[in-house]
């Protein structure tokens, strides 16, 4: 027995371009409908939101572990061999115990573990940034205000407790501001930063890093004459302090 065969017939008006304009014009959404549409929740919005802020759950249940895992453990390896004295070097720089070098290099890590995207990246300490902070501490905690009384050593405990609060402190406002920077897109920036100009950065940043620590190299507490002894420092260094 064959199926009964069924026949449709659809009517519809042939539109060319200008009368399908007319007919269905283009225009914003009612602000109502906009609003609506904003704050609508499924659950596939909600997983693929908590996947973008959280990409760890996604690509850690795809890791490869017999591809992958023994090249990841040596990188590790070799990038925390590498992070330990350069987090305890620049600790130094930002004028805090090298202690903190160490958390600096620990909490970055496994706070982008959880948040970054990129499986090539370092995340670690940095010289020009460490060098920032240490102006600031040195600034607003310098060894004269923490000298005692009897034979003019400095309290170093309560000079390092003081550094730190600063540095925390400025750590808090900087990623306040980095926050609402990223809210408003504000990276739209660099697009339009040229290559000798970040070159001419990179440049200029290492040569401020090198200047920055002369005083340490000559055993000086600061950059002035009277920081660069004559037995410690050449002539060309006591002038050179002096412009400063």
């Amino acid at each position: 027995m064959e199926p009964k065969r069924r026949d449709y017939h659809v009517e519809r008006p042939l539109l060319n371009q200008e009368q399908l304009e007319e007919l269905g014009r283009w225009g914003p959404a009612p602000g109502a409908l906009q609003w609506r549409t904003w704050f609508q929740c499924s659950r596939a919005r909600a997983r693929a939101l908590l996947f973008r802020h959280l990409p760890v759950l996604a690509w850690l249940p795809q890791y490869p572990v017999r591809d992958w895992l023994l090249g990841d453990l040596l990188s590790g390896l070799s990038v925390a061999i590498m992070q330990l004295p350069q987090g305890l070097a620049y600790a130094l720089l930002a004028g805090l115990p090298p202690v903190f070098g160490l958390y600096c290099s620990f909490y970055p890590v496994f706070v982008y573990f959880l948040f970054g995207t990129s499986r090539h990246i370092s995340v670690g300490t940095f010289a020009v940034m460490s060098v920032m902070v240490g102006t600031v501490t040195e600034s607003l905690a310098p060894d004269d205000a923490f000298l005692q009384a009897p034979n003019s050593t400095v309290n170093e405990t309560a000079r390092d407790a003081e550094r730190v609060q600063l540095a925390s402190t400025l750590s808090v406002l900087v990623g306040l501001f980095q926050v609402g920077l990223g809210l408003v897109h504000f990276g739209f920036v660099v697009t339009y930063l040229s290559e000798p100009l970040v070159r001419g950065y990179t440049t200029a940043a290492s040569l401020h890093v090198f200047v920055s620590q002369l005083k340490r190299c000559w055993r000086s507490a600061g950059c002035c004459p009277r920081a660069c002894p004559a037995r410690w420092s050449p002539p060309w260094c006591r002038e050179w302090c002096s412009w400063w």
